[in-house]
């Protein structure tokens, strides 16, 4: 049963929002990387902008580079800051229906910015849905919208017993090329990408790994549309070492698609 936004409490409401407004910069972010079209389209200097939430803790950030040059750079200093003055109006505009959000320049290329990530928005939805979409890019989108979500919801009070209870530690995740280290510290996940830099020589192992068969085996299960259990029986899901921090991170995951339920 689905649960409306109105009957959340405060505590969740600012969660959606923030999870809402993760879920679209991470998967912009993943869009480009993958599309050349978006990466035909991107501002010269890239993309640097965040999205702030009245109500739902630090604006978060996004960066695009230019992937298109040679040699491309990082984006400098955000040029642009969207302002949602609640966090019923962020699930909304974020959710695609009719909100009050506030563009904010803060330097030079804040419209470009702006015009791009509404685009980037818009074809990241289309490459989920589109049947012609490469496995490849739909299983990182779907993979990106999965970990980043956890790492949106863990720090919340109904989660708390549950974080207490799994161990902490370092998940590697992989399907194909695709790789993610999950690391779960306390009441904390944090998530790093293939693309992010290499960590350092003393962060700690992976005490876990969870793989998928290939990219296929990702987005079914991913989806939905094959239950882990079933892949995990059949071997197109492979997980070893620290088990109960697998599984743990199973429960939040849980608790992400009830979340991803809410209706606005």
């Amino acid at each position: 049963m689905k649960t409306n936004f109105a009957h959340l409490s405060p505590e969740e409401k600012s969660i959606v929002a923030r999870l809402k407004a993760s879920l679209a910069l991470h998967l912009v972010e993943e869009a480009s990387a993958s599309d050349a079209g978006l990466q035909t389209i991107c501002p010269t200097r890239g993309v640097s902008m965040k999205l702030g939430i009245r109500g739902a803790g630090p604006a978060l950030g996004l960066r695009v580079p230019q992937t298109s040059q040679i040699s491309p750079t990082p984006p400098g200093r955000p040029s642009l800051l969207l302002f949602f003055p609640n966090t019923k109006a962020a699930v909304r505009v974020l959710s695609g229906a009719k909100g009050t959000v506030i563009p904010v320049p803060l330097g030079a290329g804040a419209f470009a910015a702006l015009a791009f990530f509404r685009k980037a928005s818009g074809r990241a939805t289309e490459l989920l849905r589109a049947p012609d979409t490469s496995e490849a890019t739909r299983a990182r989108l779907l993979l990106a919208a999965t970990l980043y979500g956890l790492e949106a919801i863990a720090g919340e009070s109904y989660l708390e017993r549950r974080m207490q209870i799994v161990p902490d530690g370092v998940v590697s995740v992989r399907a194909g090329e695709i790789a993610y280290r999950v690391t779960k510290r306390g009441k904390t996940i944090q998530i790093q990408n293939n693309v992010a830099p290499a960590p350092a020589s003393d962060s700690p192992r992976p005490a876990a790994l969870l793989s998928f068969a290939g990219y296929r085996s990702a987005i079914d299960v991913l989806s939905g549309k094959r239950q882990a259990v079933v892949a995990l029986g059949s071997g197109e899901v492979h997980i070893e070492g620290l088990l109960p921090l697998v599984q743990g991170l199973f429960a939040v995951l849980d608790r992400l698609s009830w979340y991803l339920g809410v209706e606005v």
